[in-house]
């Protein structure tokens, strides 16, 4: 009598398992759309804040212009783009003068100076930073310090 009873019951539990399953995969479905969906359109808004640089780079080149005036065009341009790079969080991490940080920076050539050891003498390649994440480290010089690193 037992069996009677679980043949309709395991029917059951499976056809319900099954549909669940369904769900569960139409869910994984419908939430990858809405992420592509989501990163077109952060992708788009992205594009509509370089466009005004795009253009005006494009103006500059179009047009017959005294290198002075070009060399302000560029200054403009220049503008637009650190403007860009704010809105969107990037700042660029501080670099000459501040002590080095592996975090930070990447320390591609080292030299013996007057500034004590691990002071950043130059940067080669600016870094960058967003909401407190490294999006690139820093290209530096740094300081050996004026023994050249030797042991005192």
């Amino acid at each position: 009598m037992s069996e009677e009873i679980l043949a309709p019951e395991e029917k059951r539990l499976k056809e319900e398992l099954l549909r669940l399953a369904a769900e569960f995969d139409n869910y994984k479905k419908e939430v990858a759309r809405e992420r592509e969906l989501w990163r077109e359109r952060a992708l788009d808004e992205a594009l509509l804040l370089f466009l005004p640089v795009y253009e005006a780079l494009e103006q500059a080149l179009t047009t017959d212009q005294d290198p002075a005036q070009l060399r302000e065009g560029l200054r403009a341009v220049h503008a637009l783009f650190s403007e860009i790079l704010a809105r969107l969080g990037c700042q660029p991490i501080p670099s000459v003068g501040a002590d080095f940080d592996p975090l930070y920076h990447e320390a591609v050539l080292v030299e013996a100076s007057d500034q004590p050891k691990n002071k950043i003498l130059a940067e080669l390649a600016r870094g960058w930073v967003r909401q407190g994440r490294v999006l690139r480290p820093a290209k530096v010089k740094v300081s050996l310090g004026p023994k050249g690193g030797e042991a005192t």
